[in-house]
């Protein structure tokens, strides 16, 4: 049924193969959809004649119940105009001359009234004292209009949803949406009605809402009714129809912008995504859903369409993906998982004259209570899947991550090593100080020529470019041991682990959404510390099973190479061509990289010659790489731990709190303590300094334009290079004169001024949004 419906692609092809029985349950789910007039528009001719004959009798008992309802509507807008009540009609024929839908097409059941609080009780009993009354039993429901009124004749079903005899009802509005029933706001709605205008509906001058009102009205009734798991599909259908004939009306999407606020144009661009997937139709303008309502449409857009044939709930995700509070939603789901109402005795008001109502309202509420047992399991287990979509970090962040393991967890055991094997072959701190600062200024060259090629060649060559480079250097560093070629080489190397270090963060953020990053930096840091636990405790032993430190060196570089195997399945979102600038300009980053730059001085000052420090302390290489493993374990738990700590205290307040504690581990090492305490001091320095980077990551990644983030990681990387580079010279020149204790108690005052800096100058600045809530689209700088 959809497929014929389809606006862009319609297929009718399948309908020869349908069997007998098949066309009676099509027919039947047409008829209750309000689809029946509508097929037979489209698919008159590719029907069997027997089915032709059954749709032409509904066109022409429509054309009859069209000539009453036109009468109808004559008398209502006479009735309430003589008691002077204003009024707009809602939904019916008021939408013909708007949605491009034919009244013989449309078949209707009721007729929808708005007026105002204050009017329209008046309204109500002037239909009241005309022989109206209330449908029983729904009197009690809450809503956003009074009882349902019908008039009071009998009336006898015979199945014919068509029946020109079947009775009309009215309903009155008071209110356009019931943000308090459905838990989502849809501000200014009430100037929907100052904005009414009139149109000749049935030759009779109606009040009726504006253009832009009428779509939205429309979409806010469907969704409500969508939400609840009581759609109706030609509510979707005919606002599929609007959309297609609006779609190059530029003057009508202009006004729609201007006068609905955000809020109420996501709701609306939710039935309109729920249109596009039903009926292909286009979606000329709209606003971007939150990334766990696209979850849900990946994974059960069509859904609500089959619920006649598949008993679900999938709804109530899509309603929890629209949602900004656990406690609606614990609202939400028990209304929708627990009803506390019966179905109201108006369900069973049009029944056959044979059949008792009781009876027939005996079989109406078996029905749902079949329908939510079947569904209960079903919603369960749809519920598991959209929540892993929403929160799944994606197939492409997890290859990266692969490539990231096998990189990493071979550059773990070559830093162990190589300082520990320039040490064998006789070279002092001052000369370490110096490689390590070689390949900091490396680092710092290759910085910004790094965002260049990222722009310029894409994010997947220059990852595939910086393993290549980095896994043919570290064989060079292995084998080349003069000490022009060390510093060479570390230079060299530098340039290119600057590549690598520039994409990463960009990378993660085109294979993961904004509201998912600080778990994916998170997940990232976490596992390549758990990487390095391995590493570390496997590079302290390599050296005796491969007898020396140099064949251990050779299969690192061997070890990196093989990162390229996963690498080359990695295929991250391309970059915006359409903008030129590289580097992004902003207060935001400059407040962000003065404290990042003193960070950075202080880390620098240790972590290059953090292994030396141990060794001088008489720690063996095995037992070296044992803390460093222990280390990394407990880096792993602190990083994995960060978002908590982020989502409380903020982003900025988090990082704050963290670098003051690296500074403390700090002034542990400075002390130079017993073997045992400088281990723990440690651990603590690198968990702490280590939690900040998710934080870090997504403050940059989230503040910049994606079309920039290269740029800002290349700038950010510039600072940080050049900081450690400066940092690594001076320590170890110092470290040499001075000893350790003077240098790292610099270090540790640094640090402070970092995180004090950190908390003056971006506190006021406007941050990313709240952890707990999926965002639409990227923050801009």
């Amino acid at each position: 049924m959809l497929a014929v419906l389809h606006l862009t692609e319609p297929r009718v092809d399948g309908l020869e193969r349908l069997s007998e029985l098949e066309w009676r349950k099509a027919l039947e789910f047409a008829d209750r959809a309000r689809l029946t007039l509508s097929f037979r528009d489209r698919a008159r001719d590719s029907v069997p004649p027997a089915v032709r004959e059954r749709l032409d009798r509904n066109a022409a008992g429509n054309l009859k119940r069209l000539a009453k309802m036109e009468k109808h509507y004559g008398w209502l807008a006479a009735r309430l105009h003589q008691d002077g009540i204003e009024f707009v009609g809602l939904k019916g024929l008021t939408h013909c001359a708007l949605f491009g839908l034919p009244a013989e097409n449309r078949v209707q059941y009721d007729v929808d009234l708005f007026c105002p609080r204050e009017t329209v009780h008046r309204a109500n009993a002037a239909l009241v004292s005309e022989g109206y009354a209330p449908a029983e039993g729904m009197e009690k429901f809450p809503t956003d209009h009074l009882p349902v009124l019908v008039l009071a004749k009998k009336f006898e079903w015979h199945g014919d949803y068509f029946d020109p005899e079947l009775p009309t009802a009215v309903e009155l509005h008071f209110q356009f949406w019931n943000e308090r029933q459905e838990r989502l706001p849809a501000p200014r709605v009430e100037e929907f009605w100052d904005r009414r205008t009139t149109r000749q509906i049935a030759g009779v001058e109606w009040g009726v809402l504006s253009a832009p009102d009428a779509l939205a009205y429309a979409c806010l009734h469907a969704l409500k009714h969508v939400l609840r798991g009581s759609v109706n599909h030609f509510h979707i259908y005919e606002i599929a129809c609007m959309l297609s004939v609006k779609s190059e009306d530029t003057l009508f999407w202009n006004e729609w912008r201007a006068v609905h606020s955000p809020e109420l144009r996501r709701l609306e661009s939710v039935v309109f995504r729920l249109a596009r997937e039903w009926f292909g139709c286009a979606i000329p303008h709209g606003e971007p859903l939150p990334e766990a309502t696209e979850a849900w449409f990946a994974e059960f857009a069509v859904s609500p369409a089959a619920v006649t044939f598949d008993s679900n709930k999938d709804e109530l995700w899509l309603h929890a993906s629209l949602l900004t509070s656990r406690r609606d939603f614990w609202v939400v789901a028990r209304r929708r998982l627990l009803p506390g109402n019966l179905p109201p005795r108006g369900a069973a008001a049009v029944t056959p004259a044979n059949i008792n109502w009781r009876l027939a309202y005996a079989r109406r509420f078996a029905a749902r209570a079949r329908h939510h047992a079947i569904s209960l399991p079903k919603t369960a287990a749809s519920g598991a899947r959209w929540w892993w979509k929403t929160n799944s970090l994606g197939e492409q962040f997890w290859i990266f991550l692969g490539a990231a393991v096998v990189f990493n967890f071979a550059n773990f055991v070559f830093v162990l090593l190589y300082n520990l094997y320039l040490i064998d072959l006789g070279f002092r701190e001052d000369f370490l100080g110096v490689v390590n600062g070689a390949a900091r200024l490396g680092s710092l060259a290759g910085t910004l020529p790094a965002a260049w090629v990222a722009h310029r060649f894409g994010l997947r060559k220059a990852f595939l470019a910086a393993i290549a480079a980095i896994a043919v250097d570290t064989a060079a560093r292995a084998l080349f041991t003069g000490k022009a070629s060390l510093v060479g080489l570390a230079f060299a190397g530098g340039c290119m682990f600057s590549l690598w270090a520039v994409i990463m963060a960009p990378l993660i953020a085109s294979a993961v959404g904004e509201s998912r990053r600080p778990a994916a930096f998170s997940v990232f840091f976490g596992t390549m510390f758990s990487t390095g636990i391995l590493g570390n405790w496997l590079g302290g032993r390599l050296p005796l099973w491969l007898h020396g430190k140099q064949p251990v060196l050779l299969w690192s570089a061997a070890a990196i190479a093989l990162a390229i195997l996963p690498a080359l399945r990695f295929r991250p979102a391309p970059m915006a061509r359409a903008h030129t600038r590289i580097y992004p300009r902003s207060r935001f980053l400059a407040m962000f990289l003065i404290p990042f730059a003193l960070w950075h001085l202080a880390t620098g000052a240790f972590n290059p010659l953090n292994n030396v420090y141990f060794a001088r302390l008489h720690f063996s290489v095995e037992r070296i790489g044992s803390l460093f493993s222990i280390t990394q374990l407990v880096q792993v738990v602190a990083v994995l731990a960060a978002p908590l700590i982020l989502r409380k205290a903020g982003l900025v307040g988090g990082i704050v709190w963290m670098m003051a504690a690296t500074a403390m581990g700090l002034l542990g090492l400075a002390a130079q303590p017993s073997a045992a305490a400088a281990a723990l001091a440690y651990t603590a320095y690198m968990a702490f300094q280590w939690m900040s980077e998710p934080g870090l990551n997504t403050l940059l990644m989230n503040q910049v334009d994606e079309r920039e983030r290269s740029g800002a990681s290349s700038l950010n990387y510039l600072v940080a290079f050049s900081a450690q580079a400066v940092a690594a010279f001076a320590a170890g020149a110092l470290v040499s004169r001075m000893g350790y204790g003077v240098v790292l108690g610099g270090a540790a005052a640094l640090a402070v001024a970092a995180a004090a800096l950190f908390q003056l100058l971006l506190k006021p600045a406007p941050q990313s949004r709240s952890l707990a809530a999926p965002a639409p689209e990227n923050a801009r700088s």
